[in-house]
C-alpha cells in the first residue's frame, strides 16, 4: 500500500493577501501574523516582495530574523534587479514568477521567447543567494500545455525542484485542476507541484484540495482566503478539510480561529457570517431537528466540534424555525421549568417575534416572553 504523503502549506498572506485592494497590514500586525501562522504549523510563509521597497525588505528582515520554525520565503518579478533586493532580507527562499499565458504576456509587453530565454539567468542568481529556489508558472491555467511542458523541462534541467502552477484568474474546476495535475506528473513524475488557487469562480479550496489529491505536493493558500479580487485557496479551509479527510494531522488547528480573527481585523476585511471555519454562525443551529439533535451530539449537524478551531462546540439560536426541545433545554439552564401548556404559547411567540423583527431572537427576550405568560 502507498504511503501517504504530508501536505507541505506555503501562507501567502502576507504577500498576495496584503495585495487584495485596500489591505495593508503594519509592521506589527505582519510580525503578529507571521508568529501566529508558524504557531499553526505552516511549512513556508512568503513574507513580501522585495522590490516594493525599502521597508518591505525591512519587515522581511525581521520576519528572517524571528529564527520561525517555518521558512520564510519571498515573491520576485522574473527581473534581475528585484532578485538582487530580496537577497539583502534574509530571507531562506525566493519564489519566481513567469507570466505564461498569451494574454498576460500581451499585456505586460513581453513575449514568451523573453521569458523562456531568461529563465537560466534568473535561476543562477537566485541560486547564489538563496538556500531554496522554486519558479512559477504564472496564469498556467490559460498557457497552452506545450509551453507548459517546456517551462517545466526547462526548469528541471536547472535542478529547480518546486514549480508553482497558478491558476491566476480562478477558471478551473476541481475536474480540469485533475486532469492537469495527472497530466503534468505523468510527464513529469517527480516533480515537486505548488498550487495556487485563486477564487474567481469560488472554487478556490476545492481546486487546492483536489490538486493535492492528484498529486500536487504543495499548496499556496492564505488566511481567510484574502488576496486579490475574490481571494485565494483559504488556509483554514484547507487544513481542516486535510485532517478531516485526508487525516493529515500535521498542523494544530486550536488557534485557527484567533488567526482568522485577528488577520480580518488587521485587514479590515470583516468575515462573513456563513464564512465556512471562522463565520459567526456556522457552528450554530436554529431549526428544531437541528438544535434538539446538536443537544444530543455535536456532530450530528456539523462536521467537527467548534472547539477543534478553539472556539465555541456549537450553539443554539432562537427564531422562527426553532423547536421545543432546544427552548426547554435553554430555560432549564436558566433554572426555569415550564409546563407543556405554556411551552406551546412560548413557542408561538417566539415564531411570531422572529417574523415580526425578522432576525434570531435573544435569550433575554425568551425569558421575558415566559414571564409574560405568568
Amino acid at each position: 500500500m502507498e504511503a501517504i504523503k504530508n501536505i507541505y502549506i506555503i501562507d501567502s498572506t502576507l504577500r498576495d493577501g496584503e495585495q487584495a485592494p485596500g489591505v495593508v497590514f503594519s509592521e506589527q500586525e505582519k510580525i503578529h501574523i507571521a508568529q501566529m501562522l508558524d504557531g499553526v504549523g505552516v511549512d513556508e510563509i512568503e513574507a513580501g516582495t522585495p522590490a516594493m521597497g525599502e521597508d518591505e525588505c525591512r519587515i522581511i528582515r525581521k520576519i528572517s530574523a524571528m529564527n520561525l520554525s517555518a521558512r520564510i520565503s519571498v515573491w520576485s518579478r522574473a527581473v534581475k534587479q528585484d532578485i538582487l533586493i530580496a537577497a539583502k532580507t534574509g530571507a531562506q527562499g525566493i519564489h519566481i514568477a513567469f507570466p505564461l499565458s498569451d494574454i498576460q504576456l500581451a499585456s505586460m509587453n513581453k513575449e514568451w521567447a523573453m521569458m523562456r530565454d531568461s529563465l537560466p539567468e534568473m535561476v543562477e542568481i537566485a541560486k547564489s543567494y538563496f538556500d531554496y529556489v522554486s519558479v512559477g508558472a504564472q496564469d498556467a491555467s490559460r498557457c497552452r500545455i506545450e509551453r507548459l511542458f517546456e517551462f517545466i523541462s526547462m526548469a528541471e534541467e536547472l535542478s529547480v525542484r518546486r514549480i508553482r502552477f497558478a491558476d491566476t484568474v480562478g477558471i478551473l474546476t476541481p475536474m480540469g485542476i485533475m486532469d492537469l495535475i495527472k497530466k503534468i506528473l505523468n510527464r513529469y513524475p517527480y516533480l515537486d507541484i505548488d498550487f495556487h488557487g485563486h477564487n474567481d469562480l469560488g472554487m478556490a479550496t476545492a481546486n487546492a484540495i483536489t490538486a493535492w489529491q492528484s498529486g500536487a505536493s504543495t499548496l499556496s493558500v492564505t488566511v481567510n482566503g484574502l488576496g486579490e479580487r475574490a481571494g485565494n485557496s483559504a488556509l483554514e479551509e484547507v487544513i481542516m478539510t486535510m485532517l478531516l479527510i485526508e487525516k493529515q494531522n500535521k498542523y494544530s488547528t486550536s488557534t485557527l480561529y484567533s488567526l482568522c480573527q485577528y488577520v480580518s481585523i488587521a485587514a479590515k476585511r470583516p468575515i462573513s457570517v456563513g464564512k465556512a471555519i471562522s463565520g459567526n454562525i456556522v457552528f450554530s443551529h436554529e431549526s428544531g431537528i437541528h438544535a434538539k439533535s446538536s443537544l444530543i451530539d455535536i456532530n450530528a449537524f456539523q462536521a467537527f466540534d467548534g472547539k477543534l478551531i478553539g472556539r465555541e462546540s456549537s450553539r443554539n439560536l432562537f427564531g422562527k424555525h426553532s423547536g421545543k426541545g432546544a427552548v426547554i433545554d435553554f430555560l432549564n439552564k436558566q433554572h426555569v421549568i415550564i409546563d407543556n401548556a405554556k411551552i406551546d404559547r412560548l413557542m408561538a411567540i417566539i415564531h411570531q417575534m422572529a417574523q415580526t423583527y425578522q432576525r434570531s431572537i435573544y435569550g433575554t427576550e425568551i425569558i421575558e416572553a415566559y414571564w409574560d405568560l405568568e
